[in-house]
Parts: C-alpha cells; structure tokens; sequence
C-alpha cells in the first residue's frame, strides 16, 4: 500500500483567522457584554487546546465572564476532551447552556465564513493522488461548514475519506480522541505497516497523534506541525516534522 496522508482543515488547508477566531471573539463579547481583544481570543483559544470552537467560545465565556481560571479549564480540556464545555459548566456551575453559545456562534459565522482564505490549492491533493497516496481529512468542523467550504474551493473530490465533527454520534470519541484519528486511518485501509502522516496546527492535534502512537501501539504515523501564524509560531510547539509557511508544507507533500 502506498502512502496515507491526513490533514486537519483549519490553519492547515485553509486560513479561518478572520472567521472562526473572529467568531469567538464576536461571540464571547455578545454574551459577556464587553470587548476582548482577538489576540486575547486566539491565546485562549490555543492555550486551552479546545478543538471544537463551540467548546472553545464556552471555555472563553467561562473565563472572562464566571471567573473559571485559565488551568482549570487546561486540565479539563485535556481530561475531558469533546466533553469539556459540559465538564466546566457541570464543575463550576455555569448558569449558562453549551447550547446557547452554539447558537449564537452559528449565526455569527455565517456572515463572517466568506473571509475565510485557502492556504493549500487542489492542484498539491491532485499530485498526491496520482503518486497513488490515500488523502483523508479528519475535522472538527460540523457537516455543512466543511461542505460550503469544500465546494467552494473545489476540494470535495480530493479525498478518499472525510471526518468531520457529526461523523461520530459519541462526543467522547470525536477528534481529539486518538480513537478518531483511527477511525479515519481504518476508513483508508491503513495498518500498522503503512507509511502514516496526520498534518496538524494546534496542541489539540499534537495531543491526538502522540495518543494515538502510544494508546494504538502505533509509532508508524509521522505528525507534521503547521506554524503558520504568528501566534503559532509563538508558541512554537513542534511535530515530528514542523513548517512555519504554506509553502513549505506544499513543497514538502510535492517531493514526498
């Protein structure tokens, strides 16, 4: 078997900073009632490892807003993991449902997902597959933003399997649950012998892939980092192979 590549979405494939980052933002601060600097937004956000940004907008709220301190909400992410913004609100009492943060983040999204821009074009997906590679993509972005997303750049068609946040009915097994990361490697056919690469951009997706090599058994899986932005190359955490640009990574997946 040749090759299997998988790749995350969001500041990997394409560039979400003035989407969902700013949907945080927009609404932590409509729920709050006061402004939060982005820069303040994406430390959080990347600080807590919080995958799904509903998850992350919650643990945001639940900082500014109720006080829950910024190592709690770390501890939970990491024990927790898909659970963790029903973990902070059952712990600390919040007096405010998941569900209405999910709410208001959707209808701010969608006025923002155009400013949305791509950092991988087709043409590098193409390539790979000629070359007889397995490309999958294992996402926290829910069905219909991946669709929108995917349709519009022309990616639907580029990957033998796609994962995506409503995939899997167990909250407790969606990604960053190491378990996804085999669910989406099984779905291509991948065994312990197979050459494996999952292309990430957060301490989320580190933690996944280094769960994965230890709870699988599996150290056959290389884990490429993404610092592309500067926040990321501020916290400059490191893969088994890392890239601070696109370009980068794009001629890196053209020589492999």
């Amino acid at each position: 078997m040749g090759k299997i590549l998988i790749f995350d979405v969001d500041g990997v494939i394409i560039d979400v900073s003035q989407t969902y980052h700013v949907a945080i933002k927009e609404t932590a601060e409509q729920i709050i009632g006061k402004e939060i600097p982005l820069e303040e937004v994406k430390r959080l956000k990347f600080l807590f490892g919080i995958n799904n940004d509903y998850y992350a907008t919650y643990a945001v709220i639940a900082n500014k807003k109720f006080r829950v301190p910024e190592g709690e909400i770390v501890k939970l992410s990491k024990e927790c993991k898909n659970a963790v913004a029903e973990c902070i609100r059952e712990k600390f009492n919040i007096p405010l449902s998941v569900e209405e943060v999910t709410d208001t983040f959707i209808g701010i999204f969608e006025k923002l997902k155009d400013r949305e821009r791509l950092l991988i074009e087709p043409f590098v997906f193409e390539w790979l597959r000629k070359k007889g590679y397995k490309l999958g993509i294992l996402t926290g972005r829910p069905e219909n933003d991946l669709l929108y997303s995917f349709e519009k750049y022309n990616l639907l068609d580029k990957f033998d399997a796609i994962v995506h946040d409503d995939t899997l009915s167990d909250i407790t097994l969606k990604k960053p649950n190491p378990y996804a990361l085999k669910y989406t490697l099984e779905l291509l056919g991948a065994d312990k012998n197979t050459e494996k690469y999952y292309i990430g951009d957060t301490v989320s997706d580190l933690r996944m892939a280094e769960g994965y090599k230890e709870q699988y058994n599996d150290r056959n899986l290389t884990y490429i980092h993404c610092n592309f932005s500067e926040d990321h190359k501020r916290e400059n955490l490191r893969g088994d192979i890392t890239f601070y640009n696109p370009e980068e990574l794009k001629n890196f997946l053209l020589e492999l």
